[in-house]
């Protein structure tokens, strides 16, 4: 049965990402993994988006559940304040747009996954992080070097940055992020 179920799931997430396209012409989609705990003592590596993953995980254990933080986890707000003294430059309006409300949902699964994401060498690596009703979060590395963060609330707070510059009082968005250290999010209209 465990053989027959990875199977499946390398079958799903490699068919997933050949389906996928760049969200920038010239860039590559990377694949990202995620270490999930799926039950207790039992991690598993798991890869496509959090969507994508939240489905896998429940494939190996019907009872799994995201754990929801009640407060803003430490990483969070020390990352947050970190990367808005840092960001270079937001650009705004650049991509077909998003719904809004799925793009803060994406952001909010974000903050509970309980493990560092990690992006293969770029430059122009991109993983579709979240993606929900034609809307979708992207993280790209562009340094030569495979890149891991902290955790997933610097992605979150990335993205979350775009929506407070591109559209606060709006319900579509669409726009880049670029963070010190040679990676960047990307908020944009997508297909899935």
């Amino acid at each position: 049965m465990r053989a027959s179920l990875a199977s499946f799931l390398v079958a799903f997430v490699a068919k997933t990402a050949m389906a996928v396209e760049a969200p920038i012409p010239g860039y590559v989609v990377e694949t990202l993994e995620w270490d999930v705990p799926v039950a207790p003592g039992q991690v598993e590596v798991l890869n496509g988006t959090i969507q994508e993953v939240f489905a896998q995980a429940l494939q190996i254990n019907p009872d799994f559940k995201l754990q929801q933080d009640t407060g803003a986890s430490t990483a969070a707000k020390r990352g947050g304040l970190e990367q808005h003294e840092k960001r270079t430059t937001v650009l705004c309006g650049n991509w077909p747009l998003a719904n809004k409300g799925r793009i803060e949902e994406g952001i909010r699964y974000l903050r509970v996954v309980p493990a560092a994401p990690r992006n293969g060498p770029g430059p122009g690596a991109c993983g579709r992080v979240s993606c929900s009703y034609n809307s979708a979060i992207w993280w790209c590395n562009d340094n030569t070097t495979p890149k891991t963060l902290e955790s997933w609330d610097w992605i979150a707070n990335s993205a979350g940055f775009i929506i407070q510059n591109c559209a606060p009082a709006v319900p579509m968005v669409s726009g880049q992020n670029f963070e010190s250290g040679n990676w960047n999010t990307i908020v944009r209209g997508d297909s899935c």
